[in-house]
């Protein structure tokens, strides 16, 4: 009974093997085939390495295009972001006239958007702020790219969405920098930080504070002019602010006092 079971397991393993085309033998659209269906499965490792397979028989093939343009979504959701950027610089060099081109800036865009995001900000669509925003400068190139080529696409209202949180989160970073320097008294750099919030990132909730800062620190400075400037048009623009005090004069509640600091603190950045 045994010799018959093993028999008829060798058969059928044999059998298997002979219906069933080896690599060499699939044709391009067989090639694709099987590519598209591990997309659809979620098998996108499976699915990268049969389009890579594609693309190595098939280089000017019919479905080379597509393949290329799978490959950019097959690495973006196996979180290969650096490959999906990659892969879709060198879509969009190979085939600048595409009718995808929207869909390759798009991903490419999202991939730089979760550059540097961790699992959970990944699926949580809240990438973290970090300190270096590099990824994220990148990613509002491209999807200002494609809403000023594109601005009827599917994926602009998406696009457009994620710049403004972009800069948001940019203005924010700044912001973050313009406290750390007037915290430790110095208040030039603190001044600096804060009007480039205010010129460049108009609209954002980060200016309501900038403006703040900025005359905060122009009054340790000894600039009432300047200070002066900056209240009222802090007054103008938030009239209800935080920031103002019922006299509509500038009032920061952790602003550190002016006294003269020591030549440890100024060498230690006030960690000593």
């Amino acid at each position: 009974m045994r010799r018959i079971l093993i028999a008829l397991l060798c058969l059928w393993l044999v059998s298997g093997c002979a219906n069933r085309k080896t690599s060499e033998e699939m044709t391009e659209a067989e090639h694709y085939q099987e590519a598209s269906e591990s997309l659809e499965r979620k098998a996108f490792l499976a699915a990268i390495d049969a389009l890579e397979e594609l693309e190595a028989r098939y280089p000017y093939g019919d479905f080379a295009e597509q393949a290329q343009l799978d490959l950019v979504y097959a690495r973006y959701r196996s979180l290969d972001h650096a490959g999906a950027v990659a892969q879709a610089d060198r879509f969009i060099r190979t085939y600048p006239a595409s009718e995808a081109m929207d869909y390759a800036l798009y991903i490419k865009g999202l991939a730089n958007y979760y550059m540097d995001a961790g699992l959970f900000d990944r699926f949580m669509e809240n990438p973290r702020q970090t300190k270096d925003l590099d990824s994220m400068r990148n990613a509002f190139r491209d999807f200002d790219q494609l809403v000023r080529r594109f601005p009827d696409s599917e994926y602009a209202p998406d696009a457009r969405s994620r710049m403004v949180h972009i800069r948001e989160l940019l203005a924010a970073h700044e912001l973050e920098a313009a406290r750390y320097y007037a915290r430790r008294q110095a208040y030039i750099a603190a001044a600096n930080r804060a009007q480039f919030v205010v010129r460049h990132y108009q609209g954002t909730p980060a200016v309501e504070e900038a403006l703040a800062i900025l005359a905060r620190s122009y009054r340790s400075l000894e600039r009432p002019a300047l200070e002066r400037k900056s209240t009222r048009v802090l007054a103008a623009n938030y009239p209800d602010s935080e920031y103002l005090d019922e006299s509509g004069n500038i009032t920061v509640s952790w602003w550190p006092s002016d006294a003269r600091r020591t030549w440890l603190s100024l060498i230690t950045f006030d960690l000593l």
